[in-house]
């Protein structure tokens, strides 16, 4: 279960909350930041030290979702 949870669930968990962040906060770091921070909690806190490649893969999906959605925005004011 643990596997699927990492392959799948939080994968689309982090690119989601990309969008949702940046469309809320608008700040693209700020957004990864806070993903960054909250699976880097979980990691030493529910899951293990091997758990912290999935961090660093998860902020980068919070990135592409956050990349994205900024793009978005930009060209829809030009």
């Amino acid at each position: 279960m643990e596997f699927i949870m990492a392959l799948f669930i939080f994968p689309l968990v982090s690119f989601v909350f990309g969008i949702i962040g940046q469309r809320l906060i608008k700040k693209m770091y700020i957004v990864v930041g806070i993903t960054f921070l909250g699976w880097l909690i979980a990691t030493y806190t529910i899951f293990n030290g091997t758990f912290l490649i999935w961090v660093f893969i998860y902020s980068f999906l919070s990135l592409i979702g956050a990349t994205i959605v900024y793009l978005v925005q930009k060209s829809r004011n030009k």
